[in-house]
């Protein structure tokens, strides 16, 4: 016959132990302005205003305190101040990418919500458009910060612009910085870095992982 005692025992050790797998401890050790030291499971991480690590978000910090985000809830702490919350771990974004028979990597993707071919390209500072395929979705970029740049057969007028969004496959980051370059060239639009920082990027045999940092 079984004991009743026991089996309630035995289910409440397993509710400590699923909680404790899933608690997030936080502490604040250090404030300064738009950053935070903390203390997160153990390990110290500086976080700067909208970063993210261990399912811990700084939304806002100043010497008096810091905002973060826990569990979708704002939560203010200040210095030496700790909290605990519970969480499940983001799954992965990624999206992987098998090179064309040059060995370059090609993705269709979005900006601003319009479809765009994109060349993932690691030594661009930022995302780069030509005036040709701005202006088909719609971006009036003369509107833009000018200024020029030197091609391999001219100098050619730029104009440096804030998108509303660039995305690729699940991947969705707001607020990306571009620079367009008058013209049709480039024909397919540079992934760069202004996107690329918000991923982390690896190879897989011959394909691109491209997956997105929280």
């Amino acid at each position: 016959m079984s004991n009743p005692g026991r089996i309630i025992t035995l289910f409440l050790a397993l509710i400590l132990i699923t909680s404790t797998a899933d608690a997030t401890d936080v502490r604040v050790l250090g404030l300064f302005t738009n950053k935070v030291l903390l203390r997160i499971n153990g390990q110290q991480k500086l976080l700067t205003k909208g970063e993210s690590f261990d399912g811990v978000t700084l939304e806002s910090a100043s010497g008096r305190g810091a905002v973060v985000l826990i569990d979708g809830e704002s939560r203010k702490l200040g210095l030496n101040q700790t909290i605990q919350g519970n969480y499940k771990k983001p799954e992965r974004i990624v999206s992987k990418i098998f090179p064309d028979f040059q060995g370059m990597y090609f993705i269709t993707g979005k900006v601003n919500g319009q479809p765009m071919r994109f060349l993932v390209d690691t030594g661009a500072t930022n995302v780069t458009l030509s005036g040709q395929n701005a202006t088909r979705i719609g971006i009036d970029f003369k509107k833009g910060s000018r200024g020029y740049a030197q091609t391999a057969a001219s100098t050619v007028p730029v104009w440096r612009i804030m998108l509303d969004s660039v995305s690729i496959g699940d991947i969705n980051v707001p607020n990306v910085q571009a620079t367009v370059i008058e013209g049709s060239q480039p024909s397919d639009a540079l992934l760069g870095n202004s996107f690329l920082k918000h991923t982390r990027i690896q190879r897989i045999g011959r394909a691109m992982e491209i997956e997105k940092k929280y």
